[in-house]
């Protein structure tokens, strides 16, 4: 009678692990990004630097602290008055 009682709890704890386990792996595969899914996101593009709004193309600076700005069309002679680097 003990060893089935035993052989319960085991059994019992083993697929508590298991589903545990897949749990966990669950959670670490939700960091990878499909490709598909990021190439929709760059076709809307991205958000101008200054006047944030959204750009098909953007133009990127280098400003005097080495830090990189996108600029869109509207935007850019304002990036050129500043004197900044385009990369």
């Amino acid at each position: 009678m003990l060893y089935v009682i035993v052989a319960v709890i085991l059994a019992i704890a083993l697929i508590v692990y298991v589903v545990l386990r897949r749990i966990k792996s669950r959670e670490a595969n939700s960091n990878i990004v499909s490709i598909d899914r990021s190439k929709a996101k760059q076709l809307g593009g991205q958000k101008c630097s200054y006047c944030k709004q959204m750009s098909g193309k953007l133009v990127f600076y280098a400003d005097h602290n080495g830090s990189v700005v996108g600029v869109c069309r509207q935007c850019r002679p304002i990036a050129e008055r500043k004197d900044m680097l385009p990369i």
